[in-house]
């Protein structure tokens, strides 16, 4: 009888992947991966608010990989039911990133199950990691072509039974020089493999050993480098590159007829030697990417949660990316046969709502009984969300940050001890060390908005507000593929918690459908006001 599996685990070594990879515990629903369109919209356009969104080929774009880095991994995430930790880390702006990748520093990362479901909904494609930081273990692994391939099958049958597409290779210790011819033969195995077992399989070599077998990061694609990556599907550079290491790059993929896209260049959120020093300036190195056409690699953008702590999270995450969206390409997933459907839930919450009514635990005390509302988090209850950034959360104002040049222990003391002032059209942001402080500025009366709002929920934890202020424009939310052979059926459940345009002699929200052939509102439809129930 097979043991219900409570939690996402990794393998620490050898001996645990083998003895355990032919009897591996199956896990509760997992999503397949959404299929997407062959286009995508530049998140430069979608920024300026522009109404007629220009279509671009989705092969010929760079791409964007996040690879998740949060306190070691393996948090409240591993749990396959959630906890009831409604203050841990998340992410929901899946609409711009094509990869994600579950970071760990354990021998083997398996990508916990509600990060998959998440991803998946949205069209993400997810890899786990595997990651080597001492010798020894791949000495047995490169022992002969044979022990290779068991090695990849093995994580191919992992992959496919988990239903995550591929891994990221992070070898971080040195590699026999007699095995390097091994170690590039298990590269090229596992990755034609991989795509002949699993649809949409990635498999990226992280820019760490080089040819001779030796530990040094080149922060480039050269010639040391190079068979690693014209063996896998993509290389993931290293942090600390300069613009003439990322030409080099470019000149020698097409040298080698591989597409550019194919380079990941490392984006360090927390900084450490990365070009602009990361954080709330990670868009500095994001555009001299782009400028080159290159794909980025974004690493640990969960600093929103870790540095400054949960209580400033979503504020903090959602300017965080604001800045980098217009650098961004938003890919469209599409919806065949299905409904459309939302309650914008990010899978946590204070408390759980069914039908607009919150869910409460009952629970009897010393003869009394009590009803209390129950916290959640479970990635796998995420629904779809926005497919934009909001634009009034770019940054208008920026401080004067730090020199690079200067010596790391004086620019880490100056951090320690300067307050750095950012600016929107809606908030002033205070950063004084790991404190962020944020003062809202005058309402915005001439400005349409949206917010997440947590106090309120139709199903599971939250929804959207909509401030709006000019009733002759909108807000665009989605951004998805949909085809109509029959009269559109929709419903809106909403709650009005004030009128700003009770003039105009109607509040309730008006549902808007674009396409290339413009904007049509669609009227009737069926409204449910929650405020009447």
């Amino acid at each position: 009888m097979e043991t219900e599996i409570i939690e996402t685990q990794p393998f620490n070594s050898l001996k645990e992947l083998y003895n355990n990879v032919d009897n591996l515990n199956p896990w509760p629903y997992i999503k397949e991966l959404r299929e997407s369109t062959e286009y995508m919209y530049c998140g430069i356009d979608v920024n300026n608010q522009k109404i007629n969104l220009e279509k671009v080929n989705k092969d010929s774009q760079p791409k964007t990989l996040l690879c998740h880095d949060m306190k070691g991994g393996y948090l409240d995430d591993r749990f396959i039911h959630g906890t009831e930790s409604h203050n841990s880390y998340l992410f929901y702006h899946w609409s711009v990133i094509d990869t994600f990748v579950y970071f760990s520093h354990h021998f083997i990362t398996i990508p916990p199950h509600g990060w998959i479901n998440a991803a998946h909904e949205h069209g993400v494609k997810v890899l786990g990691v595997i990651i080597t930081e001492r010798e020894g273990i791949w000495e047995s692994i490169l022992e002969s072509q044979e022990t290779a391939r068991r090695f990849a099958e093995a994580l191919i049958h992992i992959a496919k039974f988990y239903k995550f597409e591929g891994w990221l290779m992070n070898v971080e210790n040195e590699i026999k020089s007699e095995h390097v011819n091994n170690l590039i033969y298990f590269m090229k195995y596992l990755t034609e493999r991989i795509h002949a077992e699993i649809r949409d399989a990635e498999i990226i070599w992280y820019d760490s050993v080089v040819n001779e077998g030796k530990l040094k990061w080149q922060n480039e694609l050269n010639d040391k480098n190079i068979d690693f990556f014209l063996n896998c599907d993509g290389i993931y550079l290293n942090y600390n590159w300069t613009r003439s290491k990322l030409e080099n790059s470019c000149m020698l993929a097409k040298r080698e007829n591989r597409n550019i896209q194919d380079i990941y260049v490392g984006l360090d959120v927390w900084g450490r030697g990365c070009p602009g020093d990361g954080g709330f300036n990670s868009a500095f190195a994001l555009e001299q990417i782009r400028q080159q056409g290159l794909s980025v690699a974004i690493f640990a953008s969960g600093w929103t949660h870790e540095f400054f702590g949960p209580k400033t999270f979503y504020e903090l995450e959602n300017m965080f990316w604001a800045q980098l969206f217009p650098y961004l390409y938003i890919h469209v997933p599409i919806y065949e046969g299905e409904v459309f459907e939302t309650s914008f839930c990010r899978g946590i919450g204070s408390s759980y709502y069914r039908s607009g009514e919150m869910q409460l635990e009952v629970r009897v005390v010393e003869g009394k009984t009590i009803y209390e509302k129950k916290s959640f988090y479970n990635l796998s209850l995420q629904k779809p969300q926005i497919s934009v950034a909001v634009p009034h959360l770019r940054f208008t104002h920026f401080p004067n940050l730090p020199d690079p040049k200067k010596e790391n222990d004086e620019k880490a003391h100056s951090k320690e001890t300067t307050e750095y002032v950012y600016e929107t059209k809606k908030n002033i942001l205070r950063i004084l060390g790991n404190v962020a402080t944020i003062e809202n500025k005058s309402s915005m009366l001439d400005t349409n908005y949206l917010e997440f709002y947590d106090r309120l929920s139709y199903d599971g934890g939250g929804c959207l507000k909509l401030i709006t202020n000019d009733p002759r424009s909108y807000h665009r939310l989605f951004l998805i593929h949909v085809e109509f052979q029959q009269d559109i059926q929709a419903t809106i459940v909403y709650k009005e918690i004030e009128s700003a345009v009770v003039n105009l002699g109607r509040s309730e929200p008006i549902l808007i459908i674009g396409n290339d052939a413009g904007l049509k509102s669609i009227l009737p439809y069926k409204l449910e006001n929650l405020a009447s129930n």
